[in-house]
């Protein structure tokens, strides 16, 4: 009786102290990682305000400077760092929900993909998805008859590239 229970608590034992190591791990690497961004962010303040201007801003790079206006949420032309953090948590947000996105359209292919060959005939799709039913000649690119994993990518950021062009005019 004793032993068994003995070795049950040894293992959880065991279990916790290897998630303390990997926490403890990782908040290292966040401090470290928040200790960098917090020497870029002093370097690149020339004028030590607390903020940068678009000048000041071009020491983070292009991508950065791309995306100055979005970052920018009070629209001073200035951005600070509770700005850029809003910025960088509202982009992780996005990412998590594209990462959801792509691994459920994988699934779905997997899915219907009947033969294994990695594309999806019009008979493995029958009606399944009627949006790709309806637009299977539009979709399929080069004409083999399959839709691919490629030309599904294809055909969803044209349509994204169309619905923000029709915003947009």
């Amino acid at each position: 009786m004793f032993k068994p229970l003995f070795c049950t608590a040894l293992v959880l034992a065991s279990g916790f102290a290897l998630a303390q190591s990997g926490d403890a791990d990782r908040e290292a690497r966040r401090a470290e990682w928040q200790a960098k961004a917090e020497a870029r962010f002093a370097e690149a303040d020339t004028d030590r305000d607390g903020r940068l201007d678009r000048v000041e801003a071009r020491a983070f790079g292009e991508r950065f400077n791309k995306h100055f206006d979005r970052i920018d949420a009070n629209k001073d032309g200035e951005v600070d760092k509770q700005e850029i953090a809003q910025a960088r948590q509202h982009m992780r947000k996005g990412r998590h929900g594209m990462r959801a996105g792509m691994a459920y359209q994988r699934g779905l292919i997997k899915g219907m993909d009947d033969d294994g060959d990695g594309a999806i005939s019009r008979a493995e799709l029958g009606s399944k998805v009627p949006r790709w039913s309806d637009n299977f000649a539009t979709i399929d690119s080069n004409g083999d008859g399959e839709l691919s994993r490629e030309e599904l990518h294809a055909a969803k950021r044209a349509a994204r590239e169309e619905r923000q062009a029709s915003r947009e005019g």
